[in-house]
């Protein structure tokens, strides 16, 4: 459609009357706005498309009506973007009379996903993490799920994420006499905690002890390790110039440093934990 209004404007650019300089502005312009025009009804097209799937993943049911309203569109449009998801492949299904509509049915995927590579990270470790739980409810599938994702990034990535595995530990859940005093740190403390360890960026962090002492130190979190809720940092703690222990909770205030550290000889950290921990 977008070629055919183009061959006619190109007659018409023969055939006018005018300037030939005028004429190539007209055209020029007239091409520049049937182009917006189609943009942007491309990308309304696509979102309208996005946000139906999205309603039909959200009910069971919906009607047709409800449906209308919500994208805004008439009848006909509503059954022609049906159509070509049905086209597309996706499991759609209506049922007529009373109680019934429109639905998303049988076994469906998450589609496109877009994940940056600190999200990609991420999920894989907390699917990895939640199994190494070993909770009896809602876990069944999780290492099927974790499988089927890790198997669908880049080798690089999966690389990346298998290198992280053996950095994170776990333990046993904390004593109840622990978690009584525990509390969980600040949101923004925990994403610093987690992109220092993720990206190996030092950490500058306040910490109090156990006996109410504060100090500010700059430290390498070269593992983690979890007692459940409770995380704690192994680290190269500049500091003292050596390894130490860190609970999370204790750390009042964490900045990232603007240089990253290299990974330093296992034994340094695990010959004491390790009895007690497995890598997740």
């Amino acid at each position: 459609m977008l070629n055919d209004a183009f061959s006619v404007l190109d007659d018409f650019h023969l055939n006018w009357n005018i300037a030939t300089g005028s004429k190539c502005m007209v055209i020029y312009a007239v091409k520049w706005h049937i182009k917006a025009m189609t943009n942007n009804s491309f990308r309304n097209r696509a979102e309208r498309r996005d946000r139906l799937i999205g309603l039909l993943r959200s009910e069971d049911y919906w009607k047709t009506s409800e449906l209308r309203e919500h994208l805004g569109v008439s009848q006909r449009t509503l059954m022609r973007e049906l159509s070509e998801l049905r086209h597309a492949g996706y499991p759609i299904e209506s049922d007529r009379g009373r109680g019934g509509g429109i639905r998303l049915n049988g076994r469906w995927g998450i589609e496109r996903l877009n994940l940056s590579h600190q999200e990609v990270v991420e999920l894989i470790l907390s699917l990895a993490i939640m199994e190494s739980l070993q909770s009896p409810l809602l876990t069944s599938n999780l290492r099927a799920i974790k499988q089927k994702l890790f198997q669908a990034f880049p080798q690089k990535q999966r690389t990346a994420v298998s290198n992280i595995r053996k950095r994170i530990m776990i333990g046993d859940n904390a004593k109840a006499n622990i978690v009584s005093h525990y509390q969980a740190p600040k949101k923004r403390i925990s994403e610093s905690i987690a992109e220092s360890f993720l990206r190996q960026n030092c950490l500058e962090i306040e910490y109090q002890s156990e006996a109410g002492e504060q100090t500010l130190r700059v430290i390498e979190a070269q593992f983690i390790l979890l007692n459940w809720p409770i995380w704690y940092i192994i680290a190269w703690d500049h500091l003292r110039s050596s390894s130490r222990v860190f609970r999370i909770d204790r750390i009042k205030n964490a900045r990232i440093v603007d240089y990253n550290f290299q990974l330093r000889q296992k034994r340094l950290f695990t010959d004491i934990y390790a009895p007690f921990y497995q890598t997740i």
